[in-house]
């Protein structure tokens, strides 16, 4: 039997205190599935900067108490390569640039946009929540008189007794057109089990051929044998032309289905990052919004329980 859905909201912690508000933890709870999400989120920005989207980040996720996450969790990013970092490349030196989710920065260097380079935070923008019966939802609207504006919106919602759908809403509130990117970078880890050996994706697209430590299959990838210490290993490639039925993986960690992940778009690029925090498949969306334009788009994840515990590995 099912038991009641629950929502709990728990005392977060402050970061970055002049420029953002406390962070909140709520969480989602059906039977054995478990989801924290932490809102207003500041918990990856000593180790990546402004990188990712601040506004609401999945930290854990557990059935019947087996983990599947590494510590990062589940953040989102917008223009990892630059594409939908808003007014960056008209920005001098000194002046301001947007990153969706991240907030209002400054261009603090004459080379291109990087996503590891520490820009400095001018401004944070605020987030409202709205917390519902098995549903989680966030917006935030930019702020400013530039060209560059967008109204971001993400919803997080309990789907059966072991699925969570994460919708995403992007529109254009300013003057100028704009192209982004977007993806959700899944720092999975599952049950304490290290990532190394037994770590394996199976995609429902065919895979390009492109340079890579790991054991590449039509369909598959995997880590060919133990992590280093520091070690990690990296794939990526354009997609062209996979419709959005095919657009699903399963992550498999010693031989058993971990994760399933289904995504409601034609994917553009795939990449997996493989380090001793987590075993990472990314699924990138893009579009193009005219003033005044939406785009909507979303993901389904299956989280498997786990017959195999820590100890009999």
């Amino acid at each position: 039997m099912i038991r009641p859905v629950h929502l709990v909201l728990i005392a977060g912690v402050m970061a970055l205190a002049s420029v953002s508000a406390a962070a909140e933890v709520h969480v989602l709870a059906r039977g054995d599935l478990r989801i924290e999400i932490e809102v207003n989120s500041d918990r990856l920005f000593e180790s990546f900067g402004p990188r990712f989207d601040r506004t609401a980040v999945v930290r854990s996720v557990t059935v019947d108490g087996v983990e599947f996450l590494g510590p990062w969790g589940l953040p989102d990013e917008f223009g990892l390569y630059g594409d939908g970092v808003l007014g960056y490349k008209q920005a001098a030196v000194g002046e301001h640039f947007l990153k969706i989710g991240a907030g209002r920065l400054i261009r603090d260097t004459e080379a291109g946009y990087h996503f590891a380079h520490p820009y400095p935070v001018d401004r944070v923008f605020p987030v409202e929540v709205t917390a519902g019966d098995g549903v989680l939802t966030v917006v935030q609207q930019s702020e400013g008189d530039g060209p560059w504006q967008y109204r971001y919106a993400k919803s997080y919602q309990l789907n059966g007794a072991n699925g969570l759908e994460i919708h995403y809403e992007l529109s254009n509130s300013g003057s100028l057109a704009w192209t982004f990117e977007h993806y959700n970078h899944h720092w999975f880890r599952v049950a304490d089990v290290p990532v190394g050996p037994g770590y394996r994706v199976v995609t429902g697209f065919e895979l390009p051929l492109a340079q890579t430590g790991l054991q590449l299959g039509p369909f598959s990838l995997e880590i060919p044998g133990p992590l280093a210490p520091g070690e990690a290993y990296y794939y990526a490639s354009e997609l062209a032309e996979v419709p959005a039925h095919a657009n699903h993986f399963e992550l498999q960690v010693s031989d058993e289905a971990a994760v399933s992940y289904r995504g409601e778009f034609p994917p553009r690029r795939f990449a997996v990052y493989a380090d001793a925090n987590g075993f990472c498949p990314e699924v990138f969306f893009r579009a193009a919004l005219e003033p005044g334009e939406t785009a909507r788009w979303f993901g389904t994840y299956r989280f498997d329980r786990m017959e195999t515990q820590t100890g009999d590995h």
